[in-house]
């Protein structure tokens, strides 16, 4: 049984490696390869583009022992697949959080790991309106000019990949600074084609959330089954 349910787990991922796979084919088909950018489009840095008010900025320094019942924060562990995994999270003290409005999320909003797998990003869901993050985590908040879901798939290109990778410091303990992250180049087309390629991510993720949803059942029914198994149920 726990096979058959590793195999199912398996097969969706697939699945759903596949529609992230025709998100960035939809990207390049609108905009073109962010390295050659053949239609010229303006060019600015990465921390130019954020919220007014805001900042490329990393989370909450000391989360403490787990709090329950207190505000989730969110860890490089526990961005998988490009999107955040809500039933891992872990939860400081309310009054620590507080002490870190600036990486306070909000839906839409994008989290990008930047120690361990760096480069690694995910959108916020409406479920963790609030969350924090950690060191390892960056907050960054589109502003007027770009929309998240461009932004989100912009970030997840080979180029700009590649380019985050090169700025990586560290062997054992990777890492990219705010600073050099912040200095990403970030091409700027019109919004009104923003929004276009916003509708057209829209219809893919309507396959994708059904298959996301089997995912997580899968993964409750797979943690349930290891149980059972050490306590010798099965």
């Amino acid at each position: 049984m726990l096979d058959a349910a590793d195999a199912l787990r398996a097969k969706r991922r697939q699945a759903l490696a596949k529609l992230d796979t025709l998100t960035q084919a939809i990207f390049i088909d609108m905009f073109g390869d962010p390295t050659a950018n053949p239609h010229r489009w303006a060019t600015s840095n990465l921390g130019d583009l954020v919220a007014e008010g805001t900042s490329v900025t990393y989370g909450i320094v000391q989360a403490g022992e787990e709090f329950p019942g207190g505000t989730p924060y969110i860890r490089t562990g526990d961005l998988i697949d490009g999107e955040i995994r809500c039933d891992g999270l872990r939860r400081t003290d309310p009054s620590i959080a507080q002490r870190f409005p600036r990486s306070r999320v909000a839906r839409g909003e994008i989290v990008m790991s930047i120690r361990a797998t760096v480069g690694t990003t995910a959108m916020v869901p409406a479920e963790l309106e609030g969350a924090n993050l950690t060191q390892g985590t960056a907050r960054i908040a589109p502003g007027e000019r770009v929309l998240g879901s461009y932004l989100l798939e912009y970030l997840r290109t080979g180029a700009n990949q590649q380019w985050i990778q090169r700025q990586v410091k560290g062997a054992t303990f990777r890492e990219i600074t705010l600073a050099r992250l912040r200095e990403l180049p970030v091409l700027v087309p019109p919004l009104d084609l923003q929004h276009q390629f916003a509708r057209r991510v829209e219809s893919a993720l309507s396959i994708v959330t059904p298959s996301n949803s089997s995912l997580s059942a899968l993964g409750v029914l797979f943690a349930s089954l290891q149980h059972r198994a050490f306590r010798g149920e099965l």
